[in-house]
């Protein structure tokens, strides 16, 4: 009798563990979703901090650091990004996004061996519902590299998958601009413009306005100048915008 009251015990404290181990994973899916919402809207210490709860109380969520990769990547964090992939990974080796994360991230870092290992591995897996990401990251790191005709290839795939894909459009046209095809580029990145508006990323316009500058149309190039320096009077490009309209001005 005595016997069979340890095992009733036993097992309820099992039951208990895994009900309280549960209950945990539960709150910690929660407080993911919260993060990834805040993460969307750009609220991004509020997504860390959402996040950094979802990992104290699942640290074997590889969706919570992926994505609190994903908030330390663009908070500037690049190092901590990085871990936070790789323990993603390390949690679920078939992770494609997160290995998509990665490449991203070491491309940053200008690692770009290590980036394209990774991404050509994720283009392999045929499960992947994304491949525009990463059609784009292998189209962007071989853009950064020089080799212009494998980053033009891996960008028009991304955009016949989606083609109001602002990063791919934007390198696109870049892409073309390197290989002296001004007519293209000025027209692919005016598409980027467009594509790019809702995200505030001005980085298609300067380079819209250097297509139009080497084709001579000038008066195409100044307008693109001046929306720059307009709507964002705090961009890295406005010292190089305000020294090509003196240009046009001689």
């Amino acid at each position: 009798m005595k016997s069979r009251f340890f095992v009733v015990l036993f097992v309820s404290s099992i039951v208990g563990c895994v009900s309280s181990q549960k209950a945990r994973e539960e709150r910690a899916i929660l407080h993911l979703q919260i993060g990834t919402g805040y993460l969307a809207q750009g609220m991004y210490p509020q997504a860390i901090s959402e996040l950094l709860k979802a990992e104290q109380l699942d640290s074997r969520n590889a969706s919570v650091a992926n994505n609190l990769g994903l908030a330390y990547h663009i908070r500037g964090r690049v190092r901590q990004a990085e871990n936070k992939f790789r323990q993603a990974i390390k949690i679920d080796p078939h992770f494609s996004d997160a290995k998509n994360n990665l490449a991203r991230n070491l491309s940053d870092q200008r690692r770009f061996e290590e980036a394209l290992l990774l991404l050509h591995e994720v283009e392999g897996d045929l499960t992947y519902p994304n491949p525009e990401k990463t059609y784009t990251n292998l189209g962007m790191a071989y853009f950064e590299q020089g080799v212009y005709s494998k980053a033009e290839s891996y960008l028009l795939r991304a955009l016949e998958v989606r083609r109001e894909n602002c990063t791919a459009a934007n390198y696109y046209g870049r892409t073309l601009q390197q290989q002296n095809q001004f007519r293209q580029a000025a027209a692919s990145l005016d598409q980027a413009i467009e594509f790019c508006r809702s995200v505030r990323f001005e980085e298609p316009i300067f380079f819209s306005a250097m297509s139009y500058f080497s084709l001579g149309e000038k008066e195409k190039s100044r307008a693109r100048l001046e929306e720059l320096l307009k709507n964002y009077p705090q961009s890295k490009y406005v010292v190089k915008a305000k020294g090509m309209l003196k240009l046009l001005e001689q």
